[in-house]
């Protein structure tokens, strides 16, 4: 009877499994040791980076390789921190301008509520002033002179 393996078939007999011993009866005996070829490839493996790490061809090979992998883990590592940085300036910039906006908003108001030709005539009219409206704009009160400083009544 034969038995197909992967690559080449193997020729299989039940005579042979009936006399294999079992792997409690094998004879403990020296462990197995390497063959020298195999000795050769793990001393020169090991051989050179022990030796000398910095020279070992596949280092020198690959050096610019290493480089661009630790810059991008460097780059990886520190880019949310930079995020994080620019998006709270960004925030603090949003919340001044805000705050200007409405400052500027009421200024402009109380400015406005100020320059009102009916405001400043009334006002004028408190203090007895002896000033006439300008006839041409902008409006303009002008004083004559004539009288001193007033205090205003109320």
């Amino acid at each position: 009877m034969t038995v197909q393996g992967m690559d080449t078939p193997t020729p299989y007999t039940e005579s042979e499994e009936a006399n294999r011993p079992l792997s409690d009866e094998l004879p403990q005996g020296e462990p197995r040791t390497q063959s020298p070829e195999d000795e050769d490839e793990e001393q020169s493996l090991f051989e050179g980076w022990e030796e000398d790490f910095l020279n070992t061809p596949w280092l020198r090979r690959n050096w610019l390789f290493m480089v661009f992998v630790i810059i991008c883990g460097l780059v990886s590592i520190a880019w949310p921190y930079v995020y994080v940085l620019n998006l709270r300036e960004v925030t603090s910039l949003e919340m001044k301008l805000r705050d200007i906006r409405y400052k500027s908003l009421f200024i402009s108001a109380e400015r406005i509520e100020y320059e009102r030709i009916g405001n400043i005539l009334d006002r004028v009219g408190e203090y007895h002033l002896p000033l006439v409206p300008a006839t041409q704009p902008p409006y303009l009160l002008l004083d004559t002179g004539q009288y001193a400083l007033p205090t205003p009544e109320k």
